[in-house]
């Protein structure tokens, strides 16, 4: 299958590259590596051309020391369109968020806004968006998970500066850094890095072949675990079961259910993000909307809030037509109904000054569902795989 790296920007620009298995053979290695490397420099520099096409404003006010983080007063704009506007990004240490809105809102845009730092957090949270696949070239997969020297220095660094702080925040943070050193020791990396491409389905010989000569789904498999080794402080996923297989989403599914720092994940699967999110921010109506639990638990707040919103819309719209309907009937009688009408007009006026409640209108997310079953016959497991992508109508 050829590798499809789509962009979500205005333009709809897309950029197709490889081959059905990579760059396997000698005669066209050097070609197929030359066309690879041109189309990464093309997407730098859309991604280059889209971060100038961004507009972020907001302010931190959280600790800066902290390990949660939020900034409120936010408005982001991606080619003059408003993404959110003048609403509050929270992200707080040990909980795993799922970022759900209709297709094209601006869910990738605010993660790459994020990543590249054009809000205000602090230069001491590492953070890492896997949103590429690895690039082709001669390092083999292991060695491309375990070779992390310029983020192990970064923490190093970090390090350095968390242990001349005395406040609890950076004693903790420090703790944190130290337990991430420690793992990126060369006597554990490499056994660690193993057992996460084993998981996203990498043989032991396959995890020894170089990463040219994989194809572009497996090269993603590769920067997913890269991400998944470096445990960032902050680790963004876009789409992160796209290039996956049904096991590998389940061992991943496993994997990131117990990560500990703060996790934020698009992701079309509604069974992946019921699996793995501990909170759902909704992005509604250029605002960012907080639920407590998963996809599931989400969907039931969402309805009876819906619900309690169409309720009180309702008594709203009843009350003012009766009034209308009394004004109209009795505004030019007696002086006594007249006085009465005048008072319901004033009655009016203050609830739409107050602010009426909107009706609520239906919105559509598609999500992609695996339904699976197994038949056991005798001694012999048989397993049946169907899949179905639907359009869900979310209360809104």
């Amino acid at each position: 299958l050829f590798i499809l790296y789509q962009l979500r920007d205005h333009k709809k620009r897309s950029i197709l590259v490889g081959g059905k298995n990579g760059c396997k053979s000698e005669t066209n290695t050097n070609s197929c590596l030359a066309a690879m490397d041109a189309a990464a420099e093309t997407l730098q520099k859309i991604e280059l051309e889209n971060a100038q096409a961004r507009s972020v404003a907001g302010t931190l006010t959280s600790n800066p020391k902290g390990l949660d983080h939020k900034v409120e007063s936010l408005t982001i704009t991606f080619h003059g369109r408003e993404i959110v506007v003048d609403t509050k990004l929270e992200l707080n240490r040990g909980r795993r968020y799922g970022l759900i809105g209709l297709n094209g809102s601006g869910k990738s845009t605010i993660m790459h806004a994020i990543v590249n730092r054009e809000l205000p957090i602090p230069d001491g949270v590492d953070m890492y968006l896997v949103s590429r696949e690895m690039p082709a070239s001669n390092t083999t997969a292991l060695q491309a998970v375990v070779d992390v020297d310029v983020e192990r220095k970064k923490l190093e660094h970090l390090a350095e500066v968390l242990a001349g702080n005395d406040d609890d925040e950076s004693q903790e943070r420090l703790m944190d850094v130290y337990d991430r050193l420690d793992e990126m020791d060369a006597a554990l990396a490499e056994k660690r890095a193993a057992e996460i491409l084993h998981g996203l389905g990498f043989t032991k010989t396959m995890q020894m072949k170089k990463c040219k000569d994989f194809s572009g789904g497996w090269r993603m498999r590769i920067a997913l675990a890269r991400a998944l080794f470096l445990k960032p402080s902050l680790l963004l996923l876009d789409e992160p079961t796209n290039h996956l297989d049904l096991e590998a989403c389940v061992w991943l599914e496993g994997e990131l259910s117990q990560y500990k720092r703060t996790l934020l994940i698009v992701s079309h699967s509604q069974d992946f993000m019921n699996g793995v999110c501990t909170n759902i921010i909704h992005l509604f109506q250029k605002k960012l909307v907080y639920y407590t639990g998963n996809y599931d638990q989400f969907v039931k707040t969402r309805l009876e809030l819906v619900e309690s919103q169409m309720k009180r819309y309702n008594w709203e719209q009843a009350q003012l037509q009766h009034m209308k309907d009394y004004v109209a009937r009795f505004g030019h009688g007696s002086a006594k109904l007249a006085r009465q009408a005048q008072s319901k007009e004033k009655t009016m006026a203050k609830m739409v000054a107050g602010g009426l409640t909107e009706k609520a209108m239906a919105e559509t997310v598609s999500f992609f569902y695996i339904i699976w079953r197994a038949e056991i016959l005798a001694v012999v497991s048989h397993f049946v795989l169907s899949f179905r992508h639907t359009h869900e109508t979310l209360p809104s």
